[in-house]
């Protein structure tokens, strides 16, 4: 869990929170929830903030700000424990710096085209899934004077999928689904008929059943909409 800390950050709070919730849920196993390391000088906002806009471009908004996080990465995966359960979650949160400066999709994926080759080398992973192994990535597109970058999804396929979504309000939906696999795609354009979406539309029909009743401090009522459309 998160250090007792008087600069703890909201987003840090919040995170701290969900590691609690996950814990303490019935039938669910907790493997992994964690903060990794904190590194000056990527603890203080003044100043990744000031780097990001005068070396990156990027004079990034508060929706881009409210979520700041102070520590290497942050990190959390469970699965259900009930038998016959679909319901598995991840995430892996990467310092925001770390991800601009280094995280760059065309790193690890080679775009066909140029358009897509150029695409990926705007991109840079933020959040994905090391330990359940899905292949399925988060990115922000750095763009030069960007306050409130655009969020594109990676899946196995391989698809590049813009969201309907910004960074603080994936952030927002990832705490409330705790990184259950494929929610991602409630904001994509999509449609849930291929067979080869069925493992993670059970395991959303699941989360969206059970969870409500385990944290119902949370509003799942635009994901069960969204799940609508797509099923």
């Amino acid at each position: 869990m998160i250090p007792e800390s008087a600069n703890a950050t909201l987003f840090e709070k919040r995170c701290a929170r969900v590691f609690r919730e996950m814990c303490d849920a019935p039938g669910v196993n907790v493997s992994e929830a964690e903060f990794g390391e904190i590194r000056s000088p990527f603890d203080d906002p003044a100043v990744i903030f000031r780097r990001l806009e005068s070396s990156k471009s990027l004079p990034l908004g508060s929706e881009v700000q409210r979520n700041f996080f102070r520590f290497h990465e942050i990190k959390m995966y469970w699965r259900s424990s009930r038998p016959d359960s679909h319901m598995v979650g991840e995430f892996h949160l990467t310092h925001l710096y770390r991800s601009v400066a280094g995280n760059h999709v065309s790193n690890t994926r080679e775009g066909k085209t140029d358009r897509e080759r150029e695409l990926y080398d705007e991109l840079r992973i933020f959040d994905d899934t090391p330990s359940t192994g899905t292949g399925r990535l988060t990115a922000l597109r750095v763009v030069n004077g960007s306050s409130n970058p655009e969020i594109w999804f990676f899946d196995m396929r391989p698809r590049t999928l813009p969201m309907d979504l910004d960074y603080g309000a994936y952030l927002d939906t990832l705490l409330a689904t705790k990184g259950t696999i494929g929610w991602q795609y409630l904001f994509c354009d999509v449609e849930f008929g291929d067979p080869g979406f069925t493992p993670v539309v059970k395991g959303l029909a699941e989360m969206l059943e059970v969870f409500p009743q385990l944290f119902p401090d949370y509003d799942y009522s635009d994901l069960k909409a969204r799940f609508r459309e797509r099923t």
